[in-house]
């Protein structure tokens, strides 16, 4: 796997705005035809694939530039990396508030390095030399997309727009003499949209999900949250933001006096139509301010020996020389668990419902036998070195289990619950059958649908995924995505 760059926010556009326009939020009265400035903002986006059980794509993005109608191409973005499978539920901030010349365009152009990741070969026989029931990794090259709008998009002077790229894997996994790459040139692999998705609440173009790092600035209005892996996005903090503690760190109840800079939370919120982040809720993952070494990633089997075998997609690693500092998306951890390991849930925007683990109840999630593959857990861990068949070997102290993302299809809905077949072949036989999906009517956010028994075809879920039992339900939804 690549090394993975840190995410620049770039606001790189010719600002030709006469002095008579004010601002971007402000009415201009004169001289502000053609050449004021439009805002946008962008976000990323996955349509989740068919043909094969894809764990981990990296996408790593080293351009974004609009096709105007006429003169030099603006450009909206640099270098950043996402990681797609994540974003079959979420959706994830590439950019806010750029200024771009007002005009019309024609296209959209993403300038990606090789993209990677890693699959589960969940046929009977090999492909290439990815034997059954082997976990693979895939590679491609580089490439140019353009996605043409189907109409002209037109930006409008000191307007703030959005857009939103949902990127199609599926259509850029392609078989060559019986062995899976990656060819990003494919047809359909990008689309654009600027349709706002039902369910998004009222004033606001997207949610963005599940942000998680390091604070690196904080003050009493903003949070700026920074990922090796992911980048950083900075917030709006404000008497509207919730504060989480799933593993009872901060006396007296979680808030921002809580923490600090270099403390590890995870970040729920909205891009307004402002084109600013609001901070909906924020979750204490690790209150220090010089936190333990922390790896997520999907638990999977593997001859991982003496542990469980996990695939990479956030890290938080302060421990100089750790070999961990060099892991990116897609690579393989394997963790040997502690003695004195201790369990907890995050469950999120989910605390508080009813029958919901978290804090001292961690029903379905307390011991070495609720480890399920296809969890998503996050570790602190310690004494890392570099292990063989491409594995790093470490101890972990503390598995905080957190959402899963998977995609099934709709077989029926009853109430509040779903049932989904077809799921991921890497998460066992339990759920050959209809698999329930429980929701909240106060707490999980819908996006594409507005109830749930409105849900059809396929359907995306963030979803904490517990043992049963000794939980009630297996699969308790955060957000759930109408494609």
């Amino acid at each position: 796997m690549n090394s993975k760059k840190t995410v620049l926010l770039v606001a790189v556009a010719a600002f030709l705005g006469l002095s008579s326009c004010s601002g971007l939020q402000d009415k201009c009265t004169t001289n502000c035809g053609p050449t004021g400035d439009a805002q946008l903002s962008l976000t990323i986006s996955d349509t989740p694939p068919t043909n094969a059980n894809v764990v981990s794509f990296t996408l790593p993005v080293v351009g974004i530039t609009l096709t105007p109608s006429s003169g030099g191409a603006p450009s909206l973005f640099t270098t950043g990396n996402f990681e797609l499978t994540r974003l079959q539920s979420d959706t994830a901030l590439i950019v806010s508030g750029v200024k771009v010349p007002a005009g019309t365009y024609s296209a959209i152009n993403v300038t990606v390095s090789a993209p990677s990741g890693v699959f589960v070969n969940s046929t009977n026989s090999t492909l290439g030399t990815c034997v059954a029931n082997a976990y693979c990794a895939i590679t491609g090259n580089a490439a140019t997309i353009s996605y043409t709008f189907p109409t002209a998009l037109t930006l409008d002077s000191n307007a703030n727009q959005w857009l939103d790229l949902d990127f199609n894997y599926n259509n850029a996994i392609v078989t060559t003499n019986n062995a899976l790459s990656i060819d990003m040139s494919q047809t359909g692999v990008m689309t654009s949209s600027n349709a706002i998705p039902a369910g998004v609440a009222s004033g606001n173009f997207a949610n963005i999900d599940d942000f998680t790092g390091q604070i690196t600035a904080l003050t009493s209005s903003s949070i700026t949250v920074t990922s090796k892996l992911r980048g950083s996005v900075t917030a709006t903090i404000n008497s509207g933001t919730v504060w989480f503690d799933p593993q009872n760190q901060c006396p007296g109840g979680a808030s921002s006096s809580c923490v600090g800079i270099g403390s590890v939370v995870s970040l729920q919120g909205l891009l307004t139509t402002a084109g600013v982040v609001t901070a909906s809720s924020l979750d204490v993952i690790d209150k220090s301010t010089s936190p333990a070494d922390e790896v997520e990633g999907i638990i999977y089997p593997s001859s991982c020996t003496g542990g469980f075998a996990k695939i990479v997609s956030d890290t938080v690693i302060n421990t100089s020389g750790s070999p961990l500092a060099s892991s990116s998306y897609g690579s393989g951890v394997c963790l040997a668990i502690a003695q004195t390991v201790t369990f907890a849930v995050d469950s999120g925007i989910l605390t508080n419902q009813p029958g919901v683990p978290g804090g001292s109840n961690v029903s379905g999630f307390s011991n070495l036998s609720d480890i399920l593959a296809g969890q998503t857990v996050r570790a602190k861990v310690s004494g890392a070195a570099t292990g063989t068949n491409g594995f790093t070997n470490a101890t972990a102290n503390v598995l905080l289990l957190r959402f899963s993302r998977l995609t099934g299809t709709i077989q029926s809905t009853s109430g509040t619950s779903f049932y989904l077949t077809g799921l991921p072949a890497y998460l066992g036989t339990t759920f050959n059958v209809a698999a329930q999906i429980y929701t909240y009517p106060n707490a999980t956010l819908l996006e594409g649908e507005t109830s749930i028994s409105s849900l059809s075809g396929t359907v995306s879920m963030t979803t904490l995924y517990l043992d049963v039992p000794p939980a009630q339900y297996p699969f308790q939804a955060a957000k759930v995505r109408q494609h």
